[in-house]
């Protein structure tokens, strides 16, 4: 199991740091979020500070940008990791593409669709001199001249991953992306029954198996070594389960499960700011469904029995932890690589 650690500071200065205590740590990867800093930028700066693990921007928001702007970011930072960089894709809600970034919001699987597939189109003309002439209903490329095209690179494969939570995205990402990133939070039971299911059929689209996609774990992963520790990082982590099942994106993961009578209560407190309140209402049952909170000896096994044998990486992150020197984060990312 590959073991990503997810790295957020605020200002761009701050990740050469972040990224190197990642790969001293001995994690594989690093996923970079798209919030205060471009992940590409982020990327780019971790690249340089490092030189073993994998970039993952989890997740780039496509839209805002062109996909021809996103090639060259791309094309860029895979020449100078060396073929470290990954590179994931997010459509991101209606409120923030229309009210954040003033764009307007398209139904996104098909958008998305031409989305990656003009960005192979355009990777393809650079690396193997092909004729650009992609034609979508959305986006459309035909123009390439040798002053602006950056040529051929060592590594010219970039990885595309795809941020989908809901049946039609998760269905595209098994069809034309070369990964899957869950997003938070996820439970298990909508992990299991809607997000493998709905990866597998648009694998068998292309003729492909879920075993061709790098699939990412699901949900929070917290850790502590007493028991007070432990109820500390259950504390927050209700609270920021209980944020994001407030929003209407969320409430049919709710529903799956039953709990749609929890939506108008925590949207109530949401309103109020009564924070600490909403986490109140999250159960022990969608804790764990969640979740997977354990000491450093427990996690691993915990780990292994939800997705051993069926993802191929997982991803940590410090804001779960308690009580954890950086010499009991090494020894857990090392047991947690040996499932």
């Amino acid at each position: 199991m590959r073991v990503y650690l997810m790295v957020r500071p605020r200002l761009l200065k701050d990740f050469p740091e972040q990224a190197r205590r990642a790969e001293a740590l001995g994690y594989d990867g690093i996923t970079m979020l798209e919030l205060t800093v471009p992940p590409t930028l982020s990327a780019t700066a971790s690249s340089i500070n490092t030189s073993r693990i994998d970039l993952l921007t989890g997740i780039f928001v496509a839209f805002p940008r062109s996909p021809m702007a996103t090639a060259y970011d791309a094309w860029a930072i895979q020449s100078l990791s060396n073929g470290r960089f990954q590179l994931g894709l997010g459509a991101q809600t209606k409120s923030h593409l229309t009210r954040r970034w003033s764009i307007e919001q398209v139904p996104p699987v098909p958008r998305m669709r031409e989305y990656v597939e003009s960005l192979r189109a355009i990777w393809d003309c650079w690396q193997n001199g092909s004729r650009l002439a992609y034609e979508g209903d959305h986006y459309k490329f035909s123009l390439m001249i040798p002053y602006y095209n950056p040529g051929p690179i060592d590594h010219p494969h970039v990885p595309i991953y795809l941020a989908a939570i809901n049946k039609f995205m998760c269905r595209l990402t098994g069809e034309v992306a070369d990964g899957h990133i869950p997003g938070d939070p996820v439970t298990y039971k909508w992990f299991c029954e809607m997000m493998l299911p709905n990866l597998e059929i648009g694998a068998k689209r292309k003729g492909r198996t879920l075993k061709n996609i790098d699939l990412g774990g699901h949900g929070f992963i917290g850790c502590g070594k007493t028991e007070k520790g432990l109820e500390a990082v259950r504390k927050r982590l209700r609270v920021r389960i209980a944020l994001y099942a407030s929003t209407p994106e969320y409430r049919p993961m709710l529903e799956m499960h039953g709990w749609e009578n929890l939506f108008s209560p925590l949207i109530d407190l949401a309103h109020q700011g009564k924070w600490e309140e909403m986490g109140d209402l999250v159960t022990d049952e969608m804790l764990d469904e969640y979740a997977v909170v354990g000491r450093p000896e427990e996690v691993p096994q915990k780990l292994k029995i939800r997705f051993g044998g069926v993802t191929q990486r997982i991803q940590m992150d410090d804001e779960w932890f308690e009580e954890m020197s950086e010499g009991d984060i090494k020894k857990l990312v090392k047991a947690i690589q040996k499932i």
